[in-house]
């Protein structure tokens, strides 16, 4: 299929990336000349320089045989224009990232009148990842729910005094209700076996039962965290739909933010919420404020250095969990080894809810993990396929893929190689992005 993105930028690099690897036909069109060397040199892929949101930059773009648009420019005018277009050369399914959450309430902006098939709220999508990260029973770097709740997935930073450090897979004595799928080590997926070894400094990704998270507690060899209070350091749009979502839940809230004017229009839309108008960066302001008591501080304020900053101190000073907003993908790596239990990026938080999108209908759901390097895929197996009714240890699965859990009706497995899937069942799979493919030709 030819898909079209509008927008060079991280998310739509990240989603080319993504749909080369699966040999789609991707043309990127971006208006900065420079962007078009880079592109040649790192993708396989066509680019064309202009305004995504004019007719004949589309038509250069081959817009009359396109399957697909995603508009994902730093304008929200610009994104929905290019959709409003596409539809009018019968484009099968477009995309298009919003920003403006005035635009997002507007009725104008149905699929009858604007052509826009989905719309992705960026930071709606990070507010309501950073809310997962709140709820974890520890702390954990990653989280995701699957099968409608019933299969919890965490990605669990193994430190030094972690219980299971240096210890083969097979010692660990989890039980049967949870599974050591996947652990990344210096930038390598493993799936591993019984005999490899957990070592500290990697990141082991647990798929438990939903009623069995207190697993992940005892993998950590810490106590369960409650998340009752939360301080939230930047009054972006980010960090009050963050406190929103909190204040739904009767988790008390703070928020701290520099701006006095801002501050005034926030307290209007949190009247639950406690705003301090203040520098988050004080040290004396953080204590006053009680940092030590807190369960959870989120710093999602617009400049990465400062999410840095404060959520080091704020770690330092005694929050149990600290999540910083990093827009800066270099970052993230270093971040996660000094201290802050995790990184919130937005820009692939959008690409995964877009990739999430364009699999919709063969996909009930996807996750990417570390920076894309991992997905985590969710499907109905279906009938008469040759992989139903088989023993799981001997089917000849993909390298790198394994299967972390399977749903059957009200019952959830954490498989075996014994086990088998029928048709009906919800089946969770980690893998590589290249074999996302080979997975739905065995399985769909």
């Amino acid at each position: 299929m030819k898909v079209i993105i509008i927008g060079a930028g991280k998310v739509g690099i990240q989603i080319a990336q993504t749909l080369l690897s699966e040999n789609h036909d991707v043309i990127i069109v971006d208006k900065r000349e420079e962007i078009k060397q880079d592109l040649d040199s790192h993708l396989d892929i066509m680019t064309i320089i202009g305004n995504g949101a004019n007719v004949r930059v589309l038509e250069q773009a081959g817009i009359r045989n396109a399957g697909m648009l995603i508009a994902v420019t730093q304008s929200d005018e610009v994104n929905m224009i290019a959709c409003i277009t596409a539809k009018q050369f019968e484009v099968k399914k477009t995309i298009a990232r919003i920003r403006n959450s005035e635009y997002m309430y507007e009725d104008s902006l149905s699929k009858e009148k604007m052509g826009i098939d989905f719309i992705i709220n960026p930071e709606n999508s990070t507010a309501l990842e950073i809310i997962g990260l709140l709820k974890a029973p520890v702390n954990v770097c990653e989280t995701q729910d699957f099968a409608g709740g019933k299969v919890s997935l965490f990605g669990v930073k193994v430190d030094e005094d972690n219980l299971f450090a240096n210890k083969k897979i097979k010692d660990t004595n989890l039980g049967q209700h949870s599974l050591i799928a996947a652990l990344f080590r210096e930038d390598n997926l493993i799936i591993p076996n019984g005999e490899d070894e957990i070592y500290a400094g990697d990141i082991a990704y647990l798929i438990t039962k939903k009623e069995d998270v207190t697993s992940i507690g005892q993998f950590c060899g810490r106590k369960n965290i409650a998340t009752q209070n939360v301080i939230i350091l930047g009054g972006s749009n980010i960090g009050v739909q963050t406190a929103t979502l909190l204040n739904e839940t009767g988790i008390k809230t703070k928020l701290i933010e520099i701006d006095k004017e801002k501050c005034e229009k926030i307290s209007e839309l949190l009247p639950q919420t406690l705003i301090i108008n203040g520098d988050g960066t004080n040290i004396e302001l953080l204590r006053e404020e009680g940092i030590d008591q807190t369960d959870g501080f989120v710093s999602v304020t617009g400049f990465d250095e400062d999410n840095l900053l404060t959520a080091l101190l704020a770690k330092h000073l005694g929050a149990k969990k600290v999540i910083a907003k990093i827009s800066k993908t270099n970052y993230i790596p270093i971040l996660e080894n000094i201290g802050i239990d995790a990184v919130v990026n937005p820009q692939l938080i959008t690409a995964a809810a877009i990739l999430r999108l364009l699999k919709h209908g063969e996909l009930i759901d996807l996750a990417l993990l570390q920076e894309g390097e991992i997905e985590v895929v969710e499907f109905i197996a279906q009938k008469n396929r040759e992989t139903n009714n088989k023993p799981l240890k001997t089917l000849n699965l993909p390298d790198n893929t394994i299967i972390g859990a399977i749903v059957r009706d009200k019952e959830t497995i954490i498989p075996h190689g014994e086990d088998v899937i029928i048709s009906g069942d919800k089946v969770i799979i980690f893998t590589k992005p290249a074999e996302t493919r080979k997975i739905e030709h065995l399985f769909l």
